[in-house]
């Protein structure tokens, strides 16, 4: 069994041993938090590069253009060349830097067409698949001047909106907020453990700075998720993880929804998990997203 599978499952019976504790220990957290956030939260450094760094992460055995399925979630198309559109068509209003990052990479037969598209190409390995990604780029950027960054996969509804400069305005009104992204999870899926908590972004679709994820990092003692290649766990200690950590920094965290609007959550303290201060749907959004994935525009 590989270390990570093993990591997991391990967790799993842990969780399974001390059920009935923890499953208690949730259910007075979400008694007792507040109804209110917290107003007082850490703020951001000031961003002094306006260029917006851009890392898409791709598996080199998907094709540029896919059908996305995912259970219980509408199907909707994706893929790299979407990504491509979307960002090619915001550089000529706002200056990007492309970096793509391929796992696999001699599965690929597209490098020559995304080559023409983007600013640089790097082979990753496939071992904490997008985060591996993730990781890779944030050693790149890591020592440069403060700026935003967004994650992103391909995994990205395929619909075409003009979006980034309303979600770099909105980072700039509200330093408060350490991470954007554009869907959400109310809970850790991966666990038996049925009434926690755990409101998080979806990591498809991030936009941060490099300063807030240089403090994840040193929080975090590395970057979230690296090396893990079991899925599970990977959701767990990479996508999750990184919301949590953005969390424990004491900034806010924010998701564009469908219609547009910015909903704000964060985590008041460690005994006030803010389960009562949460106003929009518990569980994963896409259930009841019309179109899953998506980048909206904030109105």
């Amino acid at each position: 069994m590989k270390t990570s599978s093993l990591r997991f499952y391990s967790l799993i019976f842990a969780e399974l041993c001390f059920l009935p504790i923890l499953f208690c220990c949730n259910f007075f957290l979400n008694k007792i938090s507040s109804k209110d956030y917290s107003p007082n939260k850490k703020k951001r450094k000031l961003v002094h590069d306006n260029k917006v760094y851009i890392n898409i992460h791709e598996w080199g055995g998907y094709p540029l253009k896919r059908t996305k399925s995912v259970s219980s979630i509408p199907q909707f198309e994706c893929g790299l060349e979407y990504q491509l559109q979307r960002f090619n068509s915001a550089r000529k209003n706002i200056p990007l830097l492309i970096n793509i990052t391929i796992s696999d990479i001699e599965k690929s037969p597209n490098i020559d067409y995304i080559k023409k598209d983007t600013d640089n190409i790097d082979s990753v390995d496939n071992g904490g698949m997008d985060f591996s990604g993730y990781s890779s780029f944030y050693e790149k950027i890591k020592n440069k001047e403060n700026a935003y960054v967004i994650l992103s996969n391909t995994s990205v509804n395929a619909i075409q909106e003009d979006f980034l400069g309303s979600h770099i305005k909105y980072m700039e009104d509200h330093p408060e907020v350490g991470m954007l992204g554009v869907s959400y999870c109310t809970k850790i899926i991966q666990t038996f453990v049925r009434n926690n908590f755990t409101p998080h972004l979806q990591s498809f679709y991030i936009l941060t700075t490099i300063d807030v994820l240089r403090e994840v990092v040193k929080l975090n003692g590395g970057f979230p998720g690296v090396g893990i290649d079991h899925k599970l766990l990977l959701i767990r200690k990479g996508e999750i993880n990184l919301s949590t950590l953005v969390l424990k920094l004491n900034y806010n965290l924010a998701v564009v929804q469908e219609n547009g609007e910015v909903y704000q959550f964060g985590r008041n303290s460690v005994l006030d998990n803010s389960f009562n201060a949460w106003k929009l749907y518990f569980g994963d959004v896409r259930l009841i997203s019309k179109k899953p994935n998506r980048i909206n525009p904030i109105i």
